[in-house]
């Protein structure tokens, strides 16, 4: 046999290099242990769902590939020559940890726990042995202990906190973290989640019902009294005090332009604390015709009007009217009376 030349030795480790470098390439050494047959030590919790991730959707939803995953744990991840089911741990699965009917989660999750029981969530890959969470995977499901937390365990639904199931307040698409007006209401400096849910009345947090509890604060009880309601059929509010006991627009789909849409809320002769019947409004909007933009300033409705208006007087009115008519004590000194010093009294 003719010696190797020392080109050849160049040529064999040139291609010996090309070996490993597509050996290294190979996705399956990135997330499996030739020596020892199993996967990193790291596989789980985390690792995992990192390595079956291709990209995202438009949206940001993640997308996932098991192609790498059949070869051990068969063409269905049933088990395969690995003898692991994906399906042991993901019960809705390859792709989907809960169960398909868990949508969203937490409508269902509740009672098919008080009805199969925890068993399939307490290991230490998802919830904890103990159900206090693991880091990169499953939250607590005791708000006092553990990684974030949920409720009370034993579970009660007033324990229930409303910040771990949906942002406070709801900003997004799907329940429970439907964002409706949420926005709009939660800018004022009075409002919050009791004032619509109020928690120190009929309302205990039981949403995975799927059913949107209200129980309106007696301080927005309008002046003609009854009590305040929601209509899931139409999702309108009604006999509210600060939308003058009217009926709102929907809370998906409506709107109120407040800097020419006033009478939404307010309306002239009625009973409401905030109608407009007082002083001279009759005089200037019914027999005038003036638009209530003719006295009152919109670029101040957001500081002001807003505010208070869990009082009855709700007296904050009148910081709105423009500066050019100089309103003081209930009277003006402007120009559409005459004389520029005429006084008007109201």
């Amino acid at each position: 046999m003719s010696p190797i030349t020392k080109s050849g030795m160049c040529a064999v480790l040139a291609f010996s290099i090309l070996l490993l470098a597509a050996g290294c390439s190979d996705p399956k050494n990135d997330i499996f242990n030739i020596d020892t047959g199993k996967h990193k030590i790291a596989w789980l919790p985390g690792e995992h769902s990192l390595a079956v991730t291709i990209g995202t959707t438009s949206v940001g939803a993640p997308i996932y590939s098991t192609d790498n995953c059949i070869e051990c744990h068969g063409t269905n991840l049933s088990g395969g020559i690995s003898g692991v089911s994906c399906t042991s741990c993901h019960m809705g699965g390859p792709t989907a940890v809960h169960p398909l009917e868990w949508d969203p989660i937490y409508l269902s999750h509740g009672p098919s726990a008080s009805a199969n029981g925890t068993s399939p969530c307490s290991n230490q890959y998802c919830h904890g042995t103990t159900l206090t969470g693991v880091a990169n995977s499953g939250p607590s499901c005791n708000k006092n202990i553990g990684i974030g937390g949920c409720h009370d365990i034993p579970y009660t639904s007033a324990s229930v906190i409303c910040g771990a199931c949906h942002r406070i307040p709801p900003d997004g698409t799907k329940f429970p973290n439907l964002a409706g007006k949420h926005g709009k209401h939660a800018t004022s400096n009075t409002t919050s989640c009791n004032i619509c849910h109020n928690g120190a009345s009929s309302y205990v947090g039981d949403h995975h019902n799927n059913v949107i509890n209200f129980s309106f604060l007696p301080a927005y009880t309008p002046k003609t009294g009854g009590s305040s309601s929601y209509n899931a059929a139409t999702n309108r509010c009604s006999n509210i005090s600060c939308h003058g006991g009217q009926q709102t627009p929907s809370w998906y789909t409506g709107s109120i332009d407040v800097n020419t849409q006033c009478t939404s809320c307010h309306t002239y002769g009625t009973s409401q604390w905030n109608s407009f019947g007082s002083g001279e409004h009759d005089k200037h909007v019914n027999d005038k015709g003036f638009a209530c933009t003719e006295c009152h300033d919109t670029s101040k409705l957001a500081p002001v009007h807003f505010n208070d208006l869990d009082t009855a007087a709700m007296n904050q009115a009148y910081l709105t009217i423009n500066d050019a008519l100089n309103y003081t004590g209930g009277q003006c000194t402007l120009t559409c009376h005459g004389e520029y010093h005429d006084v008007y009294t109201w």
